[in-house]
C-alpha cells in the first residue's frame, strides 16, 4: 500500500493537477492538509481561476488566509460584512480582483474604495431589503470598466436612477432583478445606449396598460400575432444580436416570443424563462423553430413541459444544457428516453449551473421549490 501510494505522489504534476481540478473545495482541503507537496500543487492557481471565495466576515481572515489568496490568484469574491478599515486591507492585498459581490446597504464608502480595483469588470450589488437611490447608482458610473453589472433589490427611489447606467458602455451582461414592475422607460434609454450589450436578465416584467407594439411592419403582422402581452414593448428596445436573455417572472404571450423570434431568434444562444406566466403548450414546441442555435434553455417552474414536448426540444441541434424543476410529468424513463433521442449530448438539470451573471435572488430560489 505505501508503494501504491509512493508511486501516485511521482506522477507529473501536470496529471495531478488535471485530477484535482475535479474534486470539490472541501475535498482540496482533506487532500491540501497531508503534506507540503500537495499544499502547494492544491494552491495552484489553475485550479482556482474560475472560483469565487465567500468572506462571511473580514474581520476573521487574518494574514495566512490572505497570503493563501494571493497565492491562488483568486479573481472573485463575495463581500458579506466587513467595516470600512477591512474593505480597504482587502483591495489593497488583492488588487487583481475582476469580479465582487456586496450587500450595499447604502454604504457609498465601500463601494468608492473599489475603484482602486483597475481590473474590475463585474460587479453585483445586492440590497434586498432597502433600495438602491441615484446617489448610489451614480457612483457605480465610475466603474466605466465594468462588463458585468449585477444589480437586485427591492426597488429604486427614482426609476430615473437607472439612466446612469448608461453611461457604462462596455457593459456586455446586464442583470436587472426588481421586486418591483421593471422601469420600462429608463430601461429603454439605457439599452439604447449600450452597444456591446449581448446578455440581459430581467425580473417582474408583468402587467402594463395599453401597450402596443408593431415589432415588424404592420403588413407582416398575422392572425396569430393579436394578443401580445407585457413584455412585447421590451422586445423594441432589446439588442437584435442578443445572444443571453432570461426572463423571470414574466407574463409572456405566444405574439412576445414571436416578436423576439424575429429579433432575436438567429443569435440566441441562452434562453431562459424562470417563473414566467402566460407560456402554453404551442409556444414550448415553437422554440426549436424560432430558436434553432441554443445552447441552454432554462425553463425552470415550468410545469407545462410533457413528454412529448420534451422530446420536440430533442429538434435543437445545437442543445447542450435543459433546465428543469417542479415538473410532475417527466419520468426517469421519458428523461432516458430524451438521452437516447439527443445520443446524450443534452445534459438535464434541476438547477442551472450558469452563474455569470445571475445572481442568487428570491426570483430563482422560488423556481427551485
Amino acid at each position: 500500500m505505501a508503494k501504491v501510494g509512493y508511486n501516485w505522489l511521482n506522477l507529473p504534476q501536470d496529471i495531478l493537477l488535471e485530477v484535482f481540478r475535479y474534486l470539490t473545495p472541501e475535498e482540496k482541503a482533506n487532500i491540501r492538509a497531508t503534506c507540503k507537496y500537495l499544499k502547494q500543487l492544491v494552491d495552484h492557481p489553475t485550479l482556482w481561476m474560475n472560483s469565487t471565495i465567500v468572506l462571511k466576515n473580514l474581520q476573521s481572515c487574518n494574514s495566512l488566509f490572505w497570503r493563501t489568496l494571493r497565492k491562488r490568484r483568486i479573481r472573485s469574491v463575495v463581500i458579506k460584512e466587513a467595516t470600512q478599515k477591512k474593505w480597504q486591507r482587502m483591495v489593497n492585498l488583492l488588487p487583481g480582483l475582476t469580479a465582487v459581490t456586496i450587500d450595499v446597504k447604502k454604504n457609498l464608502e465601500s463601494l468608492r474604495t473599489l475603484t482602486l480595483l483597475v481590473n474590475l469588470q463585474k460587479l453585483q450589488l445586492s440590497n434586498k431589503l432597502q433600495m438602491l437611490d441615484q446617489e448610489l447608482l451614480r457612483e457605480v458610473t465610475i466603474f466605466k470598466q465594468l462588463t458585468h453589472l449585477i444589480l437586485c433589490t427591492s426597488m429604486f427611489v427614482h426609476n430615473s436612477s437607472l439612466c446612469h447606467i448608461a453611461e457604462l458602455t462596455k457593459l456586455q451582461a446586464l442583470t436587472l432583478h426588481v421586486g418591483q414592475k421593471s422601469p420600462l422607460a429608463s430601461l429603454r434609454y439605457v439599452l439604447f445606449r449600450l452597444p456591446k450589450l449581448r446578455e440581459l436578465s430581467l425580473s417582474s416584467v408583468d402587467i402594463w396598460d395599453n401597450l402596443s407594439l408593431c415589432f415588424t411592419s404592420p403588413g407582416m403582422i398575422n392572425s396569430e400575432q393579436t394578443g401580445t402581452g407585457p413584455f412585447t414593448e421590451y422586445v423594441k428596445i432589446l439588442p437584435s444580436d442578443l445572444a443571453s436573455l432570461d426572463l423571470i417572472n414574466t407574463r409572456l404571450s405566444n405574439a412576445d416570443v414571436q416578436l423576439l423570434s424575429d429579433s432575436s431568434g438567429k443569435t440566441l444562444k441562452h434562453l431562459g424563462l424562470v417563473l414566467c406566466s402566460g407560456i402554453t403548450e404551442i409556444m414550448l414546441k415553437r422554440l426549436p423553430k424560432q430558436f434553432p442555435f441554443l445552447q441552454t434553455l432554462d425553463l425552470s417552474g415550468c410545469r407545462l413541459l410533457k413528454p412529448d414536448i420534451l422530446l420536440g426540444l430533442g429538434e435543437l441541434t445545437f442543445l447542450k444544457e435543459i433546465v428543469i424543476s417542479n415538473n410532475p410529468h417527466l419520468t426517469d424513463v421519458i428523461m432516458k428516453q430524451f438521452q437516447t433521442l439527443t445520443d446524450n449530448r443534452v445534459h438535464v438539470a434541476q438547477k442551472s449551473k450558469r452563474n455569470l451573471n445571475r445572481c442568487d435572488c428570491i426570483f430563482y430560489f422560488q423556481s427551485m421549490n
